[in-house]
């Protein structure tokens, strides 16, 4: 017989662990050297946070960064990535900040012309984030593609809650 949790016992950790995020990390970018690998798990207060990182460089001048993201405040951080692509819904597609709206991912595109950075930040199976920053490339194309060759069907199928494709077990939005 199982004894019920009691107050003293830790509480179930409610994130993936960081080494089962790692396999949806893009192995390699054609022209770019992989660089560095991160990754990390852990509960701060009542927060749990797991992240998992890779990024590609072509030496000073070009950068690629993606890191997928799993955690206890996923629910308002999705919130607010939901907000931000209906926000640019109207945005014409060829728009290089037009949000992005694909079968398992929404999410909304950043790109600063002064600096060359852009940023893709997804909204995947209504749990993680993954986001994708470049520096060095213009527009936002490369942020597109890479956040596209990123397995996001299987991101999302990922230690799915029962009776459903999300935590709530309700249909996407999108």
């Amino acid at each position: 017989m199982t004894e019920p949790a009691s107050a003293e016992s830790p509480a179930r950790f409610p994130c993936v662990h960081f080494e089962e995020l790692r396999p949806f990390l893009p192995e390699a970018m054609e022209g770019l050297a992989r660089g560095r690998d991160g990754g990390s798990t852990g509960r701060y207060g009542d927060v749990s946070v797991s992240e998992a990182e890779r990024s590609f460089t072509r030496g000073e001048e070009r950068e690629v960064k993606v890191r997928i993201v799993d955690t206890s405040l996923g629910g308002r951080l999705g919130e607010a990535i939901k907000a931000a692509a209906d926000e640019g819904r109207n945005r014409a597609r060829n728009d290089p900040t037009a949000p992005i709206f694909w079968k398992d991912a929404v999410g909304f595109v950043r790109y600063d012309e002064t600096t060359g950075l852009a940023e893709a930040s997804l909204l995947v199976g209504d749990r993680y984030v993954v986001a994708v920053s470049s520096r060095g490339f213009p527009g936002t194309v490369e942020v597109r593609r890479v956040a596209r060759g990123i397995d996001l069907e299987g991101l999302a199928r990922l230690h799915q809650a029962p009776g459903g494709p999300n935590r709530q077990g309700k249909e996407h939005p999108w």
